[in-house]
C-alpha cells in the first residue's frame, strides 16, 4: 500500500530496521534501503517514496539536506527523522524543513510502530480529503449552471436548430425567459491574440471571469434579466432589451470602463438588433458577432450596434481572375506585384467594411491560395503554420491593418519560397550534363562540343549552364578538375605530372598556375598538408 526509504549510514542498524516485521502492520508493503543522503535522493527520484525514517548525520549528503530536496522534489512525502543526539538544533532544523516528527536512536519497536501507524492514518485521511475535494469538484462542474451555460452556447450559435428541443432544456434546466424583447451582447477583450501570448491559461480564465463579474454587477444593478455565457472565448449575454438605446449604450459604456480601470484591459461590444422569437436567436448572435467585428475597422475600445451598421455587397470583390492573379505572382515570385494587388483588395474590404462571415470566407480562400501556390513548387506553408493555425492566427486579429500585413507576408513569404525551390531545381537536360561531365571530365569538351553532343543551341546552353549550375562552363570544368585532382594527390601516390594528366591537363606547368590560383597552393605543397 505505502513505501518506505530507510536512509541510515550504519549497516546493522539498516538491516535491523529493513528486516523488522511490523511495517506490513503500518501500511508498509515495500522497502528501500540508502547508506547516505545521495543515494536515498536518487532513489526518490526514481521510485515512489511515500515516508522516509532518515538518521540525521550522514556522509555525502545528511538528512537535513535528503529532507530539504525530497520536500522540494514530493512535498506529499512524509519524513521522520532518527538523531542519536538529543540536539534541538538538529530537531528544530528538520522541524522547519518539513519534517512530520523526531525519533531518538535508539527507538524501540513500539516507538516505530505507533509512530507510523499514525503516519498511514494521517496518510489515508489525506488520501481521503483530496479524493472528496476532486469529486466536489467534478460535481460543480457539472452543475446546473455550467449545463445552462453549455446549452445557451449550442443555441446561440447554431449548433442546436431543434426548437422543441429548445423548450425541453429549457425546463430541465430551468432557464426561465420574461421579457418580450431581447438582444444579444458579444463581449470581446481587445487585443486578444496578444494577451493569449502574454498570460497563461489560468490568468486569461480569471481575466474573463473578471469581465464576467464587472458586466453581471451593471445588469443586476439595472434589474433587466440575462443570461451570460462563452461562445468562441467572448462572452455572450441574452438580455432584455431596453427601451431607449441612449441607456443601453451608457451601460455597455460602463461596463468597458470598469474593465479598463479594474482589470486594466479594453474590451469591445457588438449589439444585435431587438428580438422576440427565441427562434431568431443564431439570427441575433450572428448580427452581435457582425456587430463587433466592425472593430477591425473603426478600431477597439467601442460599442457597435449593429443597427447603426452598413454593409456593401461583397459579389465579385475576390473574383477568380483576381485569384489566378494571385496565384501566378506566387509561382513567379512576383513579391512588388503581390503587394500592390493585395493592397487595393484590402482597400475595397475597408471601403465596402465587408461583414464577418464573408471576410471570414474570403480568407479561407487567401489561405488554401498560400497553401496550394506553395506546394505546387515544393514550399511550406508560410511561416511555420498549419492551415489551422493560420486562420486562428487572422480570425484572433483585431484590426483589418494587422490582417492587411500577416496575409501579404504570408503571400510573399509564399513567393519567397517558391523562387528559392526553382533556383534549387535544375532542369533535365543540364542534370544529364552534369551527370555526363562526372564521368568526362578528363576529356577536351568544349561548350560546342557538349552543345552537339546534346542536340541544343549551343549560346541556349551557355545561358543555361550559368544559370542553373551557377558559374559559365570553363569555370565549372576547371573547378571540377581541380576538385578531382585534390583527391588524387591525397589518397595516391601518383606525381604531379600523372595527376595534371589524368584531369585533363597536359601542360603540368599550365596545371601547377591553375591549382595554385584556385587553392592558393602549389600540387606538391597540397599534398604536404
Amino acid at each position: 500500500m505505502y513505501s518506505l526509504l530507510i536512509a541510515e549510514d550504519e549497516g546493522w542498524m539498516r538491516d535491523v530496521l529493513a528486516a523488522a516485521a511490523y511495517w506490513e502492520q503500518c501500511g508498509i508493503t515495500r522497502i528501500f534501503e540508502a547508506s547516505n543522503g545521495e543515494e536515498a535522493y536518487r532513489i526518490v527520484q526514481a521510485n515512489k517514496v511515500d515516508f522516509i525514517l532518515s538518521d540525521i548525520r550522514m556522509p555525502v549528503m545528511d538528512g537535513l539536506e535528503l529532507l530539504a530536496k525530497a520536500k522540494e522534489r514530493s512535498p506529499d512525502i512524509e519524513i521522520v527523522m532518527l538523531t542519536g543526539f538529543d540536539d534541538f538544533d538538529y530537531v528544530r532544523s528538520a522541524m522547519r524543513l518539513g519534517a512530520y516528527d523526531y525519533l531518538l536512536k535508539p527507538a524501540s519497536d513500539d516507538e516505530l510502530v505507533q509512530l507510523f501507524l499514525k503516519l498511514s492514518r494521517h496518510k489515508n485521511a489525506k488520501q481521503a480529503e483530496q479524493y472528496r475535494i476532486a469529486m466536489e469538484q467534478s460535481a460543480w462542474k457539472q452543475s446546473k449552471q455550467l449545463l445552462q451555460e453549455q446549452f445557451l452556447a449550442s443555441w446561440f450559435s447554431g449548433r442546436k436548430t431543434d426548437y422543441g428541443w429548445f423548450q425541453q432544456k429549457c425546463k430541465e434546466l430551468d432557464v426561465a425567459w420574461l421579457p418580450h424583447r431581447y438582444v444579444v451582447f458579444l463581449f470581446e477583450a481587445d487585443q486578444l491574440h496578444v494577451l493569449q501570448n502574454h498570460f497563461g491559461q489560468r490568468d486569461m480564465e480569471l481575466l474573463q471571469y473578471g469581465i464576467r463579474n464587472i458586466a453581471e454587477e451593471y445588469l443586476k444593478e439595472r434589474g433587466l434579466q440575462f443570461h451570460i455565457f462563452t461562445v468562441d472565448e467572448r462572452m455572450a449575454v441574452w438580455c432584455e432589451a431596453g427601451a431607449d438605446p441612449a441607456e443601453t449604450e451608457a451601460l455597455l459604456g460602463g461596463i468597458r470602463q470598469s474593465a479598463k480601470r479594474f482589470i486594466k484591459i479594453t474590451v469591445s461590444v457588438g449589439i444585435s438588433k431587438q428580438h422576440s422569437a427565441e427562434t431568431e436567436a443564431f439570427q441575433a448572435y450572428i448580427e452581435a458577432l457582425n456587430s463587433l467585428k466592425m472593430k477591425l475597422y473603426l478600431g477597439n475600445d467601442q460599442t457597435y450596434f449593429f443597427d447603426e451598421l452598413q454593409f456593401e455587397g461583397d459579389r465579385q470583390l475576390f473574383h477568380r481572375e483576381l485569384q489566378q492573379k494571385l496565384h501566378n505572382c506566387v509561382v513567379a515570385g512576383n513579391e512588388e506585384e503581390l503587394h500592390a494587388i493585395l493592397s487595393a483588395l484590402f482597400d475595397e474590404i475597408r471601403r465596402k467594411k465587408i461583414a464577418v462571415q464573408p471576410l471570414d470566407q474570403m480568407l479561407q480562400l487567401m489561405m488554401q491560395m498560400v497553401s496550394e501556390s506553395a506546394s505546387f513548387d515544393g514550399a511550406d506553408m508560410p511561416l511555420g503554420h498549419s492551415e489551422d493555425e493560420w486562420m486562428g492566427k487572422v480570425r484572433a486579429m483585431d484590426t483589418i491593418d494587422e490582417i492587411e500585413a500577416y496575409v501579404t507576408s504570408s503571400f510573399q513569404h509564399a513567393a519567397r519560397q517558391a523562387a528559392e525551390k526553382r533556383k534549387q531545381r535544375k532542369s533535365k537536360l543540364i542534370t544529364d550534363i552534369l551527370r555526363f561531365l562526372e564521368e568526362h571530365y578528363s576529356e577536351d569538351i568544349s561548350l560546342q562540343t557538349l552543345a552537339e553532343q546534346f542536340y541544343v543551341n549551343s549560346s541556349y546552353l551557355s545561358r543555361l549552364f550559368k544559370e542553373e549550375a551557377g558559374q559559365i562552363y570553363t569555370k565549372y570544368m576547371m573547378q571540377l578538375r581541380i576538385e578531382k585532382a585534390k583527391h588524387l594527390l591525397k589518397s595516391t601516390h601518383k606525381k604531379v605530372y600523372e595527376v595534371s594528366e589524368e584531369v585533363g591537363y597536359t601542360d603540368v606547368k599550365y596545371f601547377n598556375k591553375i591549382f595554385k590560383d584556385m587553392t592558393g597552393l602549389t600540387p606538391a605543397e597540397y599534398r604536404d598538408l
